[in-house]
Formats: structure tokens, sequence, C-alpha cells
């Protein structure tokens, strides 16, 4: 069998364990297990695209589904711990609600907009909500002012009325524009995912990717001759690492290899001219 049939897969939902992103979960995970409060927490989770914001809400996700499993009396309500969505560009406050009525599997129609708000903080408690999750959150931030200002007083009643705390993950835009919002901001707990630093941290993090993706003696890849250049070029961003590992395990495999060379990388790198100055 070729080394090319028996490459590893890079899954999707990759879990990087290190004390940057453990501990954004602990925190999302330690607001979700305090009792509902007359002001719940907002956690809003910034860093550049692919540092693991999404991969960090998924992480949380599955501790409060094993911390909070349905309980054996539960009934016929849906049991949904944690809400996790991404919402339309655009905003309204009626497509916000509308998409979480959506996630909560309530079905949609042609009158649902006259009481989507109140329904969905309804579902909230009935359904044993303890955290409501959104992702991408900038792109509806980024919107005109009229729209931005609706998505935050939207996210103020969903917080108050349906007495839940709420994380909002996205670029590093949507930390100002809470910031701004004097309410929101004393009500706010700022998360900020770094790039990626030359040296030791790049090199642990390579190390635990090639292991993670079953790659070939990873711990080559993690010296530093092959950690600054992969460094240098994914501009530190912990999705980039991943894709120039990947890529370069590929092209490893087309030679029928599975132990990655530097002309490897550099053939893979030609796939990222953004993130390649070579």
């Amino acid at each position: 069998m070729s080394a090319a049939a028996t490459a590893p897969s890079l899954a999707p939902s990759f879990w990087i364990d290190f004390e940057e992103a453990r501990n954004a979960v602990e925190t999302i995970v330690d607001v979700a297990h305090d009792d509902p409060e007359e002001r719940p927490t907002c956690i809003v989770l910034t860093g550049q695209s692919g540092m693991g914001k999404t991969s960090i809400l998924r992480e949380a996700q599955r501790r409060l589904a094993e911390a909070f499993p349905e309980p054996a009396d539960w009934g016929e309500a849906r049991y949904q711990p944690v809400l996790r969505t991404v919402i339309p560009s655009s905003p309204t406050s009626l497509k916000i609600n509308l998409a979480l009525l959506w996630k909560q599997g309530w079905p949609i129609r042609t009158n649902t907009h006259k009481t989507a708000d109140l329904k969905v903080v309804d579902l909230l408690a009935e359904q044993g909500t303890r955290l409501v999750a959104i992702d991408n959150v900038h792109v509806i931030l980024t919107a005109s002012g009229v729209a931005r200002r609706d998505t935050l007083d939207a996210f103020r009643f969903l917080m108050s009325a349906g007495n839940v705390p709420l994380v909002v993950a996205g670029l590093d835009v949507a930390r100002q524009i809470f910031a701004d919002d004097v309410e929101l901001a004393y009500r706010s707990i700022i998360l900020k995912l770094p790039l990626w630093e030359p040296g030791e941290p790049a090199q642990r993090l390579i190390r635990a990717l090639a292991r993670g993706m079953g790659m070939e003696e990873p711990d080559h890849l993690a010296e530093p001759a092959f950690a600054e250049r992969i460094w240098r070029t994914s501009g530190g961003v912990t999705g980039n690492f991943k894709r120039i590992l990947h890529w370069s395990g590929k092209v490893a495999r087309r030679h029928d290899r599975r132990f990655v060379t530097q002309d490897d990388i550099t053939e893979a790198l030609q796939l990222f001219t953004p993130y390649s100055p070579e």
C-alpha cells in the first residue's frame, strides 16, 4: 500500500490543549457554571482569523455537554445546555432571534417574527440553556450604525430577559465595539488570542500539530531550521501553521514519502501566496 493511501487526514475539530486556549475554554465553562444572575456576563473572544476561536467554542460546548447531561426526568422539551450559532450578516434583532429559534429547533413560519424575541428567551429556560455562543460576530457588528445598535440591543435583551451568559467570538474589531458600549463593557470579559511568537512558542505548536496530524517524526519539524521558516510564513496564525504542515505532508506523499523535507515545504508554500514572501 502506498504512503498516499495510508496518509492521515486533518481532523477539522483538532484541539490544541495549550495554556492560551485552555484559559479561554475554562473561563467560558466557569461562566456557564455560575447560577443565573441579575446581570449575566458577556465574554468577548477575539483574535485574527484562524487563531482557533471556533475550536475554543466547540471545546467549551463539548465540556459543558459533559458537565450538564440531560436529566433523566427532563420530559419532552428539547435539551440544549449550549446554543452555538452564526448570525446572518446585515443584522437586525429579528434576524438574530430567527437564527436562534432555528438553532433551538423551533419551526420558522410566516408569523414567527411577531413573537420571535419572546419565544427565544422562553426556550432558553425550557431547554436548560446555560450559555449562548455566537461565532463570527464581527460580521454583524461592522454593519451600519443603526444595525450595530440593533445588534447590541438584541444582545442586551438576550442576556437580561433570557438570564443567560453570552459569548461572542470574532476579529479584534469586536473588542473595540463592545468597549465603546458603556453598559456592555462593564458586563464583559475580554479574551484576546495573541499571535504565536517565534522560537519556543512556535516550536511547541508545530510539534503538537504534527503529532496530532500523525506526521512522520514530528520533532524534526519543530527544529529551528523548520520552525522559524514555518512561523515566518504563517504570520503567527494557528490555522496557517496547520495548513502549511498539512500541505507539506501532502507534497511529501506525492513523492511517495512521509518524511517532510524543506523542499516539500517550499512547494507547499506556493499554495499560500499571502503568507509566503519567498
